[in-house]
């Protein structure tokens, strides 16, 4: 069982829209001149389609990253290597940009409860999270920026793609075995999300949610909120 802080407290943190607004591939869809973009973002276009369920079933696990590449079928000049698009992948995920100033206000709270990310998403990146979170040990500096530098802050993951279910389809098979391992209930919980069916499904099962989005509200108004619920907590 993990050691949970005194008062028995977790917060939740979704991954894309909340801490990083990075995409897949960033290096190659941020180019203008990659010869690999247009087929890339075409074949995306199609992975993400709510039409063909795809990314759901890869944010599930029922399909790999590796899977993924395959069906897009991208052609690959003798430029690129045949795994150039997989290894691409993995490299882009560790580099992602990250909302440097909620992870600091995330660890100044790290005494008072756990901080745990929770996010609908793919096995590249919790693969390339746990790494970078087991790998590294001192503090990032002012100028580190990156998932690689800042996943060792958190003490956990919840990914959809490991627990075979989404937060807001099944937020009992998402959250339930991490909660249940920890002696923890929705009840001690919190969840910041920017997707309000996210945090609907998380207080139906008596957590509490701040819906908050990356770019769109001050990190000030997250970090007052988050301050409000542990004193809360703390006198209940």
């Amino acid at each position: 069982m993990r050691q949970v802080p005194l008062g028995g407290r977790v917060i939740f943190v979704d991954w894309h829209g909340v801490l990083s607004r990075d995409p897949f591939w960033m290096s190659i869809r941020d180019s203008a001149t990659h010869p690999l973009r247009a087929q890339l973002e075409a074949n995306l276009a199609n992975v993400f389609s709510r039409e063909t369920g795809t990314a759901n079933e890869w944010m599930k696990g029922l399909l790999s990253s590796e899977q993924i590449i395959e069906a897009m079928d991208i052609r690959l000049d003798r430029r690129f290597r045949d795994d150039f698009l997989s290894r691409r992948l993995y490299v882009d995920c560790a580099r992602m940009r990250v909302n440097v100033e909620l992870f600091d206000v995330l660890r100044t709270m790290k005494a008072m409860a756990l901080v745990v990310i929770a996010t609908d998403n793919m096995d590249c990146f919790v693969d390339t999270f746990d790494k970078a979170r087991n790998r590294r040990t001192r503090p990032p500096s002012p100028q580190s920026e990156t998932l690689a530098e800042w996943a060792f802050t958190c003490d956990d993951i919840i990914c959809s793609s490991n627990v075979a279910a989404l937060k807001s389809e099944d937020p009992v098979g998402f959250f339930g075995p991490w909660l249940a391992q920890t002696g923890l209930n929705f009840t001690d919980a919190i969840l910041v999300d920017d997707r309000a069916d996210n945090c609907a499904a998380f207080r139906e099962r008596g957590g509490a949610t701040l819906q908050w989005k990356m770019g769109a509200q001050p990190v000030s108004e997250a970090a007052d909120r988050l301050r409000r619920w542990l004193n809360v907590m703390t006198l209940a």
